[in-house]
């Protein structure tokens, strides 16, 4: 019909409906309403945007009607796309035109987040970035209600998407969304930001990367809610953890669950770190979230945290009592009631090699040399950021000279033949062993009591 030019013209007889186009070119009527002879996309975003409207071939400039407010005209109904591009960054959202009306669309470009590290024995980091003026969140106690615990984040990606889901083959899942990082290193303070949107010189997130398996980047991957169930691997509530297991035989287990489904890697591990760091801006989860461990003396159910009503903190009284049922952004038990086999590292004496694609995990060979790690054990002081192509995330601690109320305040276990990792807390009642608790120490052959499995999936059936 050559140009969808919206006719504005009245249907013989009627006052209240024109006649307008949609974008295959039909010809229909739509009623007028109140706001004029065409619908109108309202777009809020920066001042200063180039904001776009484009529908089939028709494409629409909109006009900064005020600060940060645009206005899009559309000629034909149909499905419109809307970007806004500032400083390089695009955002972009769609809307369907139906009727006469004014639509209204938010648009947000990326925000960076980000905590700084002196390298000093203070646990505590600096807030900076879109970060800078946040306060520290507080999460829930026993006894407190929903509305006593908040956090900055709250409210913003990735950290907002972290929800509950349910899988039909795992189980209970923890969905992680997609951001961007970036680690710098000057001297010995470390600086960590967050991106929800992809930034020039960041790296997509280690669990979300393409692990060269055809798969690609994932837009989300999902962990266990849960410690692997003794009986059956999966993560399900009310389930007594899987222990006595060696890595390996972990990780077999975990795999035949079905395609996409691996055990808990370092990837995933570093993921989660970074997202508690630049949260909670301090190494010491423990005093922020919880002491955690357990009952100092054996294994107990998952589920403790169940009927928590916020997304993090402890099941006890106090954040310094002892006990199961501490949860970040819903994933429970990362430092207490039993230790987590962490798959995709393995050591040589002091080398630390990763393996990215799940696929080929293994305890001895085939992976990339990364860096290497302090040859004893003691609280973390200090870390090597790799520089590695594809493994900035795996960042392993070089110097062990801290202590449960200084620096990182978790311990790393070291043994020249140690070759696997756990990594968390586990029943026991120690200070040493909080989020940033790694043991690489045991032979590939060794299974404990104390420690147990967790899987995850790293694309979607």
């Amino acid at each position: 019909m050559g140009t969808k030019k919206y006719l504005q013209e009245k249907l013989s007889g009627t006052t209240d409906q024109i006649v307008g186009f949609n974008s295959d070119g039909e010809a229909v009527a739509i009623d007028k309403g109140s706001v004029g002879v065409t619908p109108t996309i309202q777009v809020t975003t920066d001042t200063g945007a180039t904001v776009v409207g484009t529908c089939g071939s028709i494409s629409v400039i909109a006009t900064e009607t005020s600060t940060g407010v645009y206005t899009i005209n559309c000629s034909v109904l149909g499905t419109w796309t809307v970007t806004a591009t500032k400083s390089g960054k695009t955002s972009t959202k769609t809307v369907e035109v139906t009727e006469v009306t004014i639509y209204p669309v938010s648009l947000s470009f990326s925000s960076i987040y980000g905590v700084s590290w002196d390298g000093t024995s203070t646990t505590v980091w600096s807030r900076t970035d879109a970060a800078q003026n946040f306060t520290n969140p507080v999460p829930y106690m026993s006894g407190m209600t929903a509305a006593q615990c908040s956090s900055p984040f709250d409210d913003i990606m990735p950290w907002s998407g972290m929800v509950r889901v349910t899988d039909s083959v795992a189980g209970e899942m923890v969905a992680i969304p997609k951001f961007w990082y970036k680690w710098t290193r000057s001297g010995n303070t470390m600086k960590l930001q967050i991106s929800n949107g992809e930034e020039s010189g960041f790296n997509v997130s280690p669990a979300h990367a393409d692990r060269g398996g055809g798969k690609g980047e994932q837009d989300t991957v999902w962990v266990g809610r849960y410690h692997c169930s003794s009986s059956n691997y999966k993560s399900v509530t009310g389930a007594s953890p899987k222990v006595n297991i060696t890595r390996d035989a972990a990780r077999q287990a975990i795999k035949n669950l079905g395609s996409g489904i691996y055990q808990y890697d370092f990837a995933m591990y570093w993921t989660i770190c970074m997202l508690y760091l630049v949260e909670f801006a301090n190494w010491n989860s423990q005093a922020c979230i919880g002491y955690g461990c357990g009952n100092n003396s054996g294994v107990q159910n998952v589920g403790a945290s169940d009927s928590m009503p916020y997304h993090t903190g402890t099941m006890q009284s106090s954040r310094t009592t002892y006990g199961v049922g501490v949860q970040y952004r819903y994933i429970e038990g990362l430092w207490d009631n039993v230790l987590d086999w962490c798959d995709g590292i393995y050591f040589s004496s002091a080398n630390v090699y990763c393996i990215k694609n799940p696929a080929n995990f293994s305890d001895t060979s085939g992976g990339t040399l990364v860096g290497t790690r302090a040859t004893s054990s003691n609280y973390i002081s200090a870390w090597t950021n790799p520089t590695v192509s594809g493994f900035e995330y795996a960042l392993y601690p070089n110097a062990v000279s801290g202590s449960d109320s200084t620096y990182v305040t978790d311990s790393c276990g070291y043994g020249a033949s140690g070759v696997v990792l756990r990594v968390g807390g586990d029943y026991g009642q120690n200070l040493n062993l909080g989020l940033f608790y790694l043991n690489g120490g045991y032979a590939a052959s060794n299974s404990y009591g104390s420690i147990g499995c967790r899987l995850m999936r790293t694309h979607a059936a």
